[in-house]
């Protein structure tokens, strides 16, 4: 009876109010301005994780204030000094602040995969237009006071280079609501440029058992 008196006392209670939380500007989704092109070349003096046998590594890489799922490299079996010669592409969307990550891993077929080491990379000290290679000292941690970081874990050698839009080749706007599939603007690299996809919602989904629906997005093989 309390209860009840309680909660219809509540609906009775005026004024009602209602408390909005407004996102944090900063966290909002920016608008990309560039590409970060990286070419992971190589690693070289790994320090082996497993008792038996060398490791089987492979990097992961990945844009701070990026939800998309890391990238990784294939594995390289047995091997301490792997190259890779592998090439990935990042949507850049704030390059005084956003830093990629790199780590390296020991696959391990059962279990954990260890973690041999890491580095970052600001954006900020790229300069555009300029493949800059990069000998990155893997780290334990990036905390600069870490005396683990003294140990030497090997290095991970990379390619990186930052390609910012120009203010001429960036998207329109649509006119009155009204989106148009355009053509690349003049000068597009033939290489391309960027696709920018938002995925807003479903309706009127089939099926009964909808209850953790997920989309995919596949361009030229990659999801």
């Amino acid at each position: 009876r309390d209860t009840i008196k309680k909660q219809v006392g509540n609906m009775y209670l005026w004024p009602k109010t209602l408390e909005v939380p407004i996102m944090d500007p900063s966290k909002a989704s920016k608008r990309p301005v560039g590409i970060l092109l990286v070419k992971v070349v190589r690693a070289q003096n790994l320090k082996k994780k497993d008792l038996l046998g060398k490791s089987d590594p492979y990097a992961k890489l990945k844009m701070t204030d990026d939800k998309l799922p890391s990238k990784k490299t294939s594995v390289k079996r047995s091997n301490l000094n792997p190259e890779w010669n592998e090439d990935f592409k990042f949507v850049v969307t704030d390059p005084e602040n956003q830093s990629l990550e790199v780590d390296v891993f020991d696959w391990e077929q059962v279990g954990k995969h260890e973690k041999m080491g890491m580095n970052m990379v600001l954006l900020k000290e790229l300069p555009p237009e300029e493949t800059k290679v990069l000998t990155l000292n893997l780290l334990k941690t990036m905390d600069p006071n870490d005396i683990q970081n003294e140990k030497s874990r090997g290095q991970i050698i990379l390619e990186a280079t930052y390609k910012p839009f120009k203010e001429e080749d960036m998207e329109k706007e649509s006119v009155d609501g009204v989106d148009e599939v355009q053509k690349a603007p003049d000068n597009t690299p033939a290489g391309g440029g960027l696709l920018f996809v938002v995925v807003h919602e479903a309706q009127d989904l089939e099926g009964k058992h909808h209850t953790n629906p997920y989309a995919k997005i596949i361009f030229k093989g990659e999801e």
